[in-house]
């Protein structure tokens, strides 16, 4: 293919280009000029000044932006991927047409050629071509709505590099596990300094070029030395799968190239005080746990999921004992063969997810869920709050009794719980640390339960904030997300004069604490591919004692709509 037709290509894949007559194209190809950037690198910082648009050509960027940095750094904790832009996309023309500076910071996360139009060739488009500027108004108009919550679909992840960090790991073990657990649908191609009979980078691109052509995925197997093979393969996936022995991490200079990957956390046995130093030292976008036992394959059939995009997740919202149907739900999941490989929640649909992360089986969760809210319990949610202080203890030593000292970071099944923190009045969302504390913090109701301290934060019930954390699951774009709804209408019965009967004070209290995130309630599921609703209007949210019923209606839910979640897992 000829250069000319290679940018006719491009432009056509572009959503700003691909609908401009051709006259005006040919005017835009004679302006674009080619620049080069290195995987690692920026492309712009937040509050740089607009100095042109840029085109991907190859390679993929990231739009990223630090929520307490002017300028997002690679140290900021705060920092996060608002978009991934891959071929056609493009990058910069916000600032352009407002004349103000950067509003993000863009990296490149592989190594990518671009193809850049000046601001003066920019703003002569604008004011000469007409349809230049309404498919400008189009563009822009799109990132609107993705930043008011609407999903814009990413780039697939097509080149996967595994990166063993230790001397001695055998990647090529796992990256045929992997291999093996794709979708069969797919094409992918392996590709080995071993097996290539090129020996350069320049010949590596080349080679890496034509599977990428000619295949769905392309999986890179690079080895631990620092060598140039290695540094091709962290350059050029789209996604950096990262090996991690359980013991301490080495001291390697090269380490913060690797931020941002997805680390697997090997080995039967991963000490909850290594996991923590690997993830201080990586910052990974997402982390896994592949076991050395039974559990093994399972495990990288999920890490492949989930790199992949196919994996899917589910949200649990809060409701009280109506949460009790988030367990009918994960039974009827399970006994259809469907793989839940992602899972958090808010207050009861936190707790829940907390026992199906941990690994128990449909009847152990059953149980603890029900030794949750025991009659022993309960009580000591009645006491007096002077009491219920001193007592609230008996609610966490129930929780650890099932959890032991199991942390977040070390489980199997990705886990997140939402808590809402009353001194800086914000949702906190718990990704690590004890598996007891976060199911706990999640649903410590106000009034009815005391705050929990953690680093100077008060946790309370995150339904004050986030009562379905739907966003908090659909940002990772790992695949499709089904959502639970058990809140529900709020319909009390009527009394003989005809009006709503007054509830009882617990009733009360769990159905104030929706109304905080009842606003950000609608925009927020939308961004789920499905959204269960078990018709839990008959049930009211203190009756803990009737897990049955509340299990059969989440049965029923799930078993009315098994087709259209068995087509989201396998699309």
């Amino acid at each position: 293919m000829s250069k000319r037709d290679h940018i006719d290509e491009l432009l056509e894949a572009s959503p700003l280009f691909s609908t401009l007559p051709a006259e005006v194209t040919l005017l835009i190809k004679a302006k674009l000029t080619e620049t080069t950037i290195e995987s690692g690198d920026w492309l712009m910082r937040k509050g740089d000044a607009g100095d042109a648009l840029y085109i991907v050509d190859a390679g993929r960027l990231e739009v990223v932006l630090g929520e307490q940095e002017e300028v997002a750094r690679e140290d900021d904790e705060t920092m996060r991927v608002l978009r991934v832009l891959g071929r056609g996309a493009t990058v910069g023309e916000l600032a352009l047409v407002t004349g103000d500076p950067r509003s993000a910071s863009v990296r490149a996360n592989r190594d990518s050629t671009l193809l850049r139009l000046s601001h003066d060739d920019f703003q002569e488009l604008i004011a000469t071509e007409p349809t230049f500027a309404g498919a400008l108004t189009a563009v822009l108009g799109r990132q609107l709505q993705v930043s008011g919550g609407f999903r814009e679909d990413e780039p697939a992840t097509q080149t996967i590099a595994i990166v063993p960090l230790v001397e001695g790991m055998n990647s090529d073990i796992i990256a045929e596990a992997v291999l093996a657990a794709f979708d069969p649908r797919e094409d992918v191609a392996l590709m080995e300094r071993s097996t290539s009979d090129v020996g350069s980078p320049a010949d590596w691109g080349r080679k890496l070029d034509e599977l990428e052509e000619t295949h769905d995925r392309v999986l890179l197997v690079a080895e631990h030395a620092l060598s140039d093979w290695r540094k091709f393969c962290v350059r050029q996936a789209d996604r950096l799968v990262c090996l991690a022995p359980p013991e301490p991490p080495p001291a390697e200079r090269t380490m913060p190239r690797l931020r941002g990957c997805d680390l697997v956390l090997l080995g039967e046995e991963h000490p909850p005080e290594i996991a923590a130093v690997w993830l201080e030292r990586l910052r990974p976008r997402a982390r896994h746990r592949v076991r050395a036992g039974a559990g093994r394959e399972a495990d990288l059939a999920r890490v492949a999921r989930r790199v992949t995009g196919r994996s899917l997740g589910l949200v649990l919202g809060g409701g009280g004992a109506r949460g009790y149907a988030h367990l009918g739900v994960l039974e009827v999941l399970e006994e259809n063969g469907i793989a839940v490989d992602r899972i958090g929640g808010t207050s009861m649909g936190g707790i829940v997810a907390s026992t199906f992360a941990y690994g128990l089986n449909a009847a152990q969760r059953r149980q603890a869920v029900k030794s949750f809210f025991s009659p022993r319990v309960r009580h000591s949610y009645q006491l007096p709050p002077r009491s219920a202080l001193a007592r609230t203890e008996r609610a966490l030593e129930t929780m650890q009794g099932v959890f032991g000292d199991q942390q977040i970071e070390t489980l199997p099944i990705d886990l997140f719980t939402v808590a809402a923190d009353l001194v800086a009045a914000q949702m906190v969302v718990q990704r690590r640390g004890s598996v007891a504390e976060a199911a706990m913090s999640t649903a410590r109701i106000p009034a009815i339960l005391p705050p929990g301290r953690a680093a100077g934060r008060l946790l309370v019930d995150g339904g004050l904030i986030r009562n379905l954390p739907v966003d908090v699951m659909s940002q990772t774009g790992e695949g499709p997300v089904v959502a639970i709804e058990v809140g529900g209408r709020f319909d009390p019965p009527i009394d003989e004069d005809g009006d709503p009967a007054l509830p009882g004070i617990g009733e009360t209290l769990m159905r104030s604490v929706l109304l905080g995130s009842a606003a950000a309630g609608s925009s927020v599921i939308a961004s789920a591919d499905l959204l269960l609703e078990p018709d839990v209007s008959g049930m009211k949210m203190m009756a803990f004692g009737e897990i049955q019923r509340g299990i059969a209606i989440g049965r029923a839910a799930a078993t009315a709509r098994l087709d259209e979640i068995r087509a989201l897992t396998s699309r």
